[in-house]
């Protein structure tokens, strides 16, 4: 009996001794578990169990230089400069004034029929209306100048343009060139490709009043009149009621301005004062009614 006590107590002993020394050498430090998250895997000589499958070693730079990123910029693009159309009284956006003379100038060269017949819209019924080029141009349908336009053709168009010597800065659509839009020109210019291209078979388009404007031929010449009273909106052909004015012994184109404001449809006779007229003065007319002032060189 004595003797088993005697042997456990030199394990006991052998087992303390052991302890000490493992203490003295750091062997728990080298034998350590730590677990570590996956985000961080810190620099140590100790062995690391990570929450994956594999276990990387990582060298962590602590004053590393921050990495630039270098973004390359494009290159940059020269634009050429364009001329820009001066801000004067004397340039304007011709609009539906150019589609006069450019529908004229295609029915002298046939590449258009004055009688023929073009689609222009539709009517109250939804069907097609078809109108003769002068009725187009007098009723001021853009739906109408489009369908002429695409008929003319855009070769046919872009040659009455250079013959009379206007350039575009872009490129243009055929209805765009038809109906003035996106361009300007001199206004004195644009009386002259009237007096060019414009016959007497059209005689009955003028005056051509648009907006606060309107061309007028007078002895051959043509000319701007600036209304000073804007035309009142006409809801229907013949719903606005007005008095004929009394133009005798006035300017024919004084009487031209204060027709103008009421109707389109004025026929000038002569030139210089007005000796006569009709309708009789202070008449009451309704809407475009056919007016005709006669001069005193007529008389």
């Amino acid at each position: 009996m004595k003797k088993k006590a005697n042997r456990r107590a030199f394990f006991v002993c052998i087992a303390i001794c052991l302890l000490y020394i493992s203490v003295a050498v750091k062997i728990p430090d080298k034998l350590s578990f730590k677990r570590v998250s996956g985000g961080h895997n810190p620099l140590s000589n100790n062995l690391s169990i990570a929450g994956q499958e594999t276990t990387q070693k990582s060298i962590e730079v602590e004053d590393a230089t921050p990495i630039k990123t270098i973004v390359a910029e494009p290159h940059e693009t020269k634009r050429i400069s364009e001329p820009k159309v001066k801000d004067d009284a004397d340039q304007t956006e011709p609009s539906l004034f150019i589609s006069v003379p450019l529908v004229c100038f295609a029915i002298k060269s046939r590449f258009i029929e004055k009688d023929g017949l073009v689609p222009a819209g539709r009517d109250s019924k939804g069907n097609i209306a078809w109108k003769h080029p002068l009725d187009i141009l007098k009723e001021k349908d853009e739906e109408g100048i489009r369908n002429l336009s695409k008929s003319i053709g855009t070769k046919n168009i872009l040659g009455f343009f250079k013959k009379e010597g206007i350039v575009f800065k872009e490129r243009l659509s055929d209805e765009d060139m038809a109906l003035g839009k996106g361009y300007s020109v001199d206004k004195n210019k644009l009386l002259a490709i009237y007096k060019n291209n414009v016959s007497e078979d059209c005689d009955m388009l003028f005056p051509y009043a648009l907006g606060g404007m309107s061309i007028t031929k007078m002895n051959g010449t043509y000319s701007f009149i600036y209304m000073k009273t804007e035309p009142k909106h006409r809801l229907a052909k013949h719903e606005q009621e007005w008095v004929m004015p009394n133009l005798v012994n006035l300017p024919t184109r004084q009487a031209l301005e204060k027709l103008i404001v009421h109707t389109s449809r004025i026929k000038i006779i002569g030139n210089g004062s007005v000796v006569e007229q009709s309708p009789k003065p202070f008449e009451r007319m309704r809407g475009e009614a056919d007016c005709v002032i006669y001069g005193r060189t007529n008389r």
